[in-house]
């Protein structure tokens, strides 16, 4: 019986073994390879720039300091003010960090809304690119960074990827 176990353990490894032979895994982030490459970080920039953009920033640092500056206070005061003095001050508080976060999400929405568009843009390219590359490199399995708990920089081609994609122009 123990002869059976050790033949049918050997079987499984070399089985195993030529299971690895037939291609190698790697894992690959899309959105990653289509921002870093060249074009994508000149129309990242150009937004970055943009008068519009750069106001939204501006006010929201500065929407950020007057929270922290009415939390200090805030903080500072409690053991003197009145229930309707903390009430109101808490009050300012609430506003000030509502506001702060909607301006957050009007600035991270306009981020997202170029990273979309600049993916959407670059697609067609890296569909053409992504089937050569997995069959020049070997690949047997690719798999979607986010999706995989650890892997070593080695089996990452995402930078791979976005080398071909600045070729492609």
């Amino acid at each position: 019986m123990k002869f059976y176990k050790i033949v049918a353990v050997a079987v499984m490894a070399l089985w195993a073994c030529g299971a690895v032979a037939e291609g190698r895994i790697a894992v690959f982030d899309v959105e990653a390879a289509v921002l870093n490459t060249d074009m994508a970080k000149k129309r990242l920039t150009a937004m970055r720039n943009q008068s519009e953009y750069k106001k939204n920033v501006s006010e929201l640092e500065s929407l950020k300091k007057n929270y922290d500056k009415l939390v200090e206070q805030f903080q500072k005061d409690f053991d003197i003010l009145s229930v309707e003095q903390r009430q109101t001050t808490k009050n300012k508080i609430d506003a000030a960090r509502a506001d702060g976060e909607h301006l957050a999400r009007k600035i991270e929405g306009a981020n997202q809304q170029e990273a979309q568009s600049i993916l959407q843009e670059l697609g067609p390219k890296l569909q053409q690119i992504l089937p050569q590359l997995v069959k020049d490199e070997n690949i047997g399995l690719l798999l979607p960074r986010k999706s995989v708990l650890h892997a070593d920089s080695s089996y990452d081609i995402t930078a791979k990827v976005a080398d071909k994609l600045n070729q492609a122009k």
